[in-house]
């Protein structure tokens, strides 16, 4: 499952405490980024959050300074970011906002990559992938166009039978290539085909 925020990496703020009542400064910020991400993965087809141990790939990509020169522009972009704000602190408000959506828990991320780089589009995107080794891509369908009513039919009845052999339907995703665009289940509880 993939999340991106758009914009100006954002990094943790340390909690402030007001008349002996401490509170996050950026509770609000968290909700309306956590909505968003939301809806990310409504459009990824993404239905429950990752179960067990999760690889997490963090990019985080800052805006190229205004003030610097065009050629300084063109070459700074792609190249690490040395500046602040630390990495770890981008990654906490991300990994923070992801909890119950991503996953039950940021404790469950057992792997992680992340690079700080300039970009012209700024912003930070996150994959997490499970590590666990008992789920695999179910391929459902291929189409060509668009997808059609009896398409749409077919890929109910199938998550339905896969539900009714008791594999838990985790997320949908597509894929294309040469043939059409690929519809698949990844679906835990089951185990590689062996293509031998």
């Amino acid at each position: 499952m993939r999340f991106f925020q758009e914009g100006k990496p954002l990094a943790q703020q340390r909690h402030r405490t007001f008349k002996n009542i401490t509170y996050d400064p950026q509770s609000r910020l968290k909700k309306k980024i956590n909505a968003e991400f939301a809806k990310q993965l409504q459009r990824q087809g993404d239905l429950k959050p990752l179960e067990g141990a999760i690889l997490a790939t963090v990019t985080i990509s800052h805006p190229i300074p205004k003030s610097w020169s065009k050629k300084r522009k063109e070459k700074a972009n792609g190249k690490f970011v040395t500046s602040r704000p630390d990495v770890d602190n981008i990654e906490k408000i991300f990994f923070d906002i992801l909890n119950k959506l991503g996953y039950h828990d940021d404790s469950q991320i057992a792997a992680l990559f992340t690079q700080k780089k300039y970009s012209k589009r700024p912003g930070v995107e996150i994959e997490l992938s499970s590590l666990e080794d008992d789920m695999i891509n179910e391929h459902a369908l291929t189409y060509k166009d668009k997808i059609t009513a009896e398409d749409l039919d077919y890929l109910a009845k199938k998550a339905n039978r896969l539900g009714l052999v008791n594999r838990q339907l985790i997320r949908a995703f597509q894929e294309e290539d040469k043939e059409g665009m690929h519809v698949y289940f990844s679906v835990e509880g089951m185990k590689e085909k062996n293509n031998g």
